[in-house]
This record gives structure tokens, sequence and C-alpha cells, in this order.
């Protein structure tokens, strides 16, 4: 009882970071907000102007696989580009130079702990606070709308040394090295979006796409395996650390945003195998013909590819044909235009 009533009175990470950071994380934050404020705008933008070219001339739309059309059917993906590229370079490009200087986090006179915190993170948890502004609030899109609560959560406390000396239970280079680590995860997140443009684009199946999709498909394979090992080897072996220190709530909030992306990727995974290993390799151009056989799936349900929206559905089925729709790039094609099986769009 005596440990639990000195627990409450104990600081925790997100406070520490927020009262000792000096407002150098948050500037930077909203520095990186306004530029996706503005790529979200030039997205929605290119969709109205598309929007308006088709209304003024239906005979005639501008091609399908034109970047301005793939832009229009989903307005967010420059912002979620730009995000990945930049996250996967800026980690992966942090960790290469820590072990390529005897796990140094300092290389000629730069700090590569200050990087992180200063760049890679603003950087990423603003992106994740727009993209719930501007696309998961509005669309009612709830697994992306938990994934991105889960990493701003978890990652925040990283931004400043007073709230990593907490969430590290007193280690700031491990805490930081962890969630560097995680964000290595966003080269797969960049590739997939290459693999949605080929879904989008290719006319007929192409090795490149069974190379693309198979590299995806691993690497968020490789996620549920990364994730596996940070709980297993580098996590738990901690949890008398983070006992010593008081910091329970910061230890399970870290179990949890490690399982919990874990779990996402290891479904989204099997989505992606769900027609075997032989159907990665081959492409299968996208029809909106229906039938008997049809196969049932969130761009259905919600009435994309010609269908019929449902009168109810449960929330753990919403959930779970939004993942599919994730996977199969279909879940962007909405706002009352759907992709038919030659390229072109129609209204509902």
């Amino acid at each position: 009882m005596d440990f639990f009533n000195k627990w409450k009175h104990e600081s925790n990470p997100w406070k520490e970071c927020y009262r000792e950071g000096a407002g150098i994380f948050e500037k930077q934050f909203c520095i990186y907000f306004i530029f996706f404020t503005l790529t979200y705008i030039i997205g929605y933008g290119i969709k109205r102007n598309h929007d308006a070219a088709v209304k003024a001339n239906p005979s005639s739309p501008p091609d399908p696989r034109s970047i301005s059309s793939l832009i229009a059917s989903r307005p967010t993906v420059i912002a979620g580009t730009v995000h990945s590229i930049a996250t996967a370079i800026i980690s992966c490009g942090i960790l290469y130079q820590h072990y390529k200087n005897d796990k140094a986090w300092i290389v000629n006179g730069t700090d590569l702990i200050q990087i992180w915190q200063t760049v890679g993170l603003p950087l990423s948890l603003s992106y994740f606070f727009a993209d719930c502004f501007f696309y998961c609030l509005p669309k009612k899109d709830v697994i992306i709308f938990v994934h991105h609560v889960i990493m701003c959560f978890c990652h925040y406390p990283v931004g400043h040394n007073a709230g990593a000396i907490l969430a590290g239970a007193g280690d700031i280079s491990w805490v930081t090295w962890l969630s560097i680590v995680g964000y290595t995860s966003e080269v797969s997140t960049a590739v997939m979006n290459y693999r949605w443009y080929l879904l989008n684009t290719l006319e007929e199946d192409w090795i490149g796409f069974g190379i693309v999709n198979v590299f995806v498909t691993s690497s968020w394979a490789g996620r549920v395996v990364m994730f596996s090992y940070l709980l297993i080897a580098e996590i738990f072996p901690r949890a008398h650390m983070y006992l010593e220190k008081k910091q329970i709530l910061t230890f399970a909030v870290m179990v949890f945003g490690h399982f919990g992306i874990g779990l996402l990727s290891l479904y989204w995974c099997m989505i992606m195998c769900r027609g075997g290993i032989k159907s990665l390799f081959v492409f299968k151009r996208k029809s909106s013909q229906g039938g008997s056989d049809k196969k049932t799936g969130f761009a259905e349900s919600v009435g994309l590819n010609n269908a019929d929206s449902p009168t109810r559905e449960s929330i753990p089925k919403k959930i779970i044909h939004e993942a599919d729709a994730y996977v199969d790039g279909t879940l962007y094609n909405g706002n009352g235009n759907v992709v038919n099986g030659n390229g072109t769009k129609k209204s509902q």
C-alpha cells in the first residue's frame, strides 16, 4: 500500500517532457504541423480541381493513371509518403551512424539523440496529429486513428531528456534507441505507398509488382518479429527497473504500445498473405463487376466498387474492413467515387 501511495505522487514522463522541454519540441511540432497542413490543402485542392474537370466533361475525364487523378483519389497520399520516407531516412540514418561509430550517440560533434528529439519525432508526431484531423476523424477511420494515438502517446516523452529518463527507467540512450528502431518500420510504409501506386496504374502483370509485393509483405512480417523481440528481449527484462523508479504506468504504456502496433502489423501481414504465397507474385487488375462469387470487404461494405452500403455494421467488423481496405489500397478511393475495372471513375 505504501508503494502505491508513493507511486501516485511520482511524476511521469509526459508531464516532465512538457514542463522541462522549454517548448522546443512543441515549436518544432508546430512548424512541421503547418507543413503537413499545407500538403493536405494541396492534396484536397487537386481533388477539387479534378472533380470539377470530371463534372465539366464527364465523357472525357482526365487519365485515371495520371498523378493528379491518383492524388484526387487519395488526397492524403502526399503527406503520408513524405512522412514515411522522411522518418525512414532519419531513423535508419541515425542508427547507421550510431553503429558505425561504435554505438556512439555523438558523432563529429553532432548529437544523434538531439536530432531525433528535434527533427525526427516532432516531424512524425505532427503528421499523426494532422492525419487525425484531416483524415481519420472526417472519415471515421477507427483503426488508423488508434494507431496514431498509440504512436503519439508512446513516443512523445522521448522528445526531451527530462521525459526520456523516466520513460527509459533512468536510461535515456536506451529508450531513444527503442524509439528510433521502431521507426525503421516506416520503410515498409513508404514501399506500401508505391504498391498502392502500382495497384492503381498497372494494366497487366509485371515482375516488379511481385518484387514490391513480396518486400512489403516480408517487411510487415519483419515488423511483427521486431516488436516481439523488443517486448521479450528489451522491455520485459527491465520491468524491475520501472518498479524501482515507480513508473508502472510508463511500463504498461510501453508494453501496450508495442503489443498493439505489433498486433496491427500481424493482422495486415495476414491480409496480404490471404491469397497464398503464389498470389504475392501475380498482379490482378481490380474489377468492380458484381457476381455471386464477389468477395465482400470494406470497399463493398461502404458503397465503394459499385456495392450498396449496409444499413448496420458492428464496430469490430468495421475495423476489420478498414484494415482490409488499407492493405488493398481501396480505403482511400472514397468520397462518392469508385474506380472501375477499366481505370475510370464513376460516381455512386
